[in-house]
């Protein structure tokens, strides 16, 4: 496993930028400088008293968002962009997103935002310098269409909080577009080949550990995190099916540069409320999780995790719940010892190829958005209501079919590829959010 750097109690916030801490009876106390005494040169301080450290640190963003306002006419022609950025990512941001977001924003503004912009007053940044960076970061360091939107939304969402302060006139990123990039070629397509399939498959059922793994993986399209945080009470044997209920997030802790000091596996919910679905799941999957349910038995410490609590893909090892680093090493080496290493045979591909399996049996997209479990397909469904546990019943059927025909190499879709390609594309943006952040700001 990756060593984990050493961690204090509590990281300290930039200068003027506010304390919390908590008193002997229990109450978080919010303290911010908010200037000096004239004729003694004193600090002036503001205090808050909450019930959590939560409270009291928004009270001190809220704070910090009032006094420079107040300050903004003088501010505006002399603060930094690197400056600016950076106390909206540690005093506002932080409490709005996720960890896991809170690393690409921290990437961003380090790598990319900073050695570019940062040193531009944030009242003199134009649209035609944002335009030529954007097109900078496709032409010469050729990143992907996600990061440069990336880059571009978290732009906007810190112009649009400099108008609100009175920082900036107006935002000038709303003004410029996304460079514009060639299709992917075919060779670098998300979707496993059919007969990749079928050898990534054959290999697994030699292995007792990744045979049900990657069995679940490709016939359920679970993302990584919902298969590790699976028990054995959300599977139900008789009625086929599997509740999606949680996921194992990785929870990442900062120093004050915004640099990852800790990185730790926790058990939280699902990415997004419609991602808490129940799916019918074809007997290969079930078959396959009675075996590991055998295999488990006759280890050491083997029946006391085989109750309803238990984690269904535990490590066999510490007999817990795996983690995300260890599982990802393991699948590593699965690769590596059947020669599939260099083929680019992610984990996320699985997902991208059980939607692709039920498009080419003849799946409506938007059924296929329904078993995947994204958040705004609900309206989209709303034709269906009336039929959906008979065209479930049909997905759980399509997908015994193609389960068995990839297993004895007679697999043959109905669909064609270039038909199938087509629905995906109506599908694959909401795939590419399981990957990273929602940039609902383009």
């Amino acid at each position: 496993m990756p060593r984990k750097p050493s961690k204090p109690k509590t990281t300290r916030r930039g200068k003027n930028e506010g304390s919390v801490y908590r008193r002997k009876d229990g109450k978080w106390v919010g303290q911010v400088t908010v200037g000096y005494h004239p004729d003694t040169g004193k600090p002036i301080r503001k205090y808050t008293y909450a019930n959590t450290r939560e409270e009291a640190a928004h009270w001190i963003a809220l704070t910090l968002v009032s006094e420079t306002s107040k300050a903004a006419p003088s501010l505006a022609s002399e603060l930094l962009l690197k400056d600016f950025l950076h106390r909206w990512l540690t005093t506002f941001k932080t409490y709005e997103v996720c960890s896991r977001t809170m690393e690409l924003y921290y990437s961003c503004e380090r790598l990319h935002i900073v050695p570019a912009l940062g040193d531009i007053p944030v009242a003199e940044l134009t649209a035609s310098r944002i335009q030529t960076f954007l097109y900078y970061l496709q032409a010469e360091k050729q990143f992907s269409r996600r990061t440069i939107s990336l880059v571009r939304s978290i732009l906007i969402q810190l112009y649009d909080y400099a108008v609100e302060m009175s920082l900036a006139p107006i935002n000038p990123v709303r003004s410029t577009k996304l460079p514009r990039q060639p299709q992917r070629p075919e060779a670098e397509e998300k979707v496993i080949p059919i007969a990749q399939r079928e050898a990534v498959l054959a290999a697994a059922q030699k292995e007792p550990i990744m045979r049900p793994i990657i069995t679940s993986l490709l016939f359920t399209g679970m993302r990584i995190g919902e298969l590790l945080a699976l028990q054995w009470k959300h599977i139900n044997f008789a009625a086929h099916t599997i509740t999606i209920a949680q996921s194992v997030t990785r929870e990442l802790t900062f120093d004050e540069n915004g640099k990852t000091m800790e990185m730790t596996d926790a058990l939280g919910s699902t990415k997004t409320r419609t991602s808490h679905r129940i799916i019918q799941v074809p007997e290969l999957v079930l078959t396959r999780l009675r075996e590991w349910m055998r295999y488990v038995a006759v280890l050491p410490k083997g029946l006391e995790v085989l109750t309803p609590e238990g984690f269904v893909f535990i490590s066999t090892r510490t007999m817990s719940m795996r983690t995300y680093s260890g599982f990802r090493a393991s699948y590593r080496h699965f690769l590596d010892r059947n020669g599939f290493s260099g083929e680019g045979l992610n984990l996320h591909r699985y997902r991208h190829t059980y939607a692709s399996m039920l498009l080419e049996q003849e799946i409506s997209p938007k059924i296929v958005q329904k078993l995947l479990g994204h958040r705004d397909v609900s309206t989209t469904l709303g034709i269906y209501t009336h039929v959906v546990p008979e065209v479930f019943a049909g997905v759980a059927a399509a997908v015994d079919t193609a389960s068995q025909q990839l297993m004895d190499g007679t697999y043959t879709p109905k669909r064609s590829a270039e038909a199938v390609r087509a629905q995906l594309q109506q599908i694959d943006p909401m795939l590419s959010e399981d990957m990273t952040v929602n940039l609902k700001y383009l």
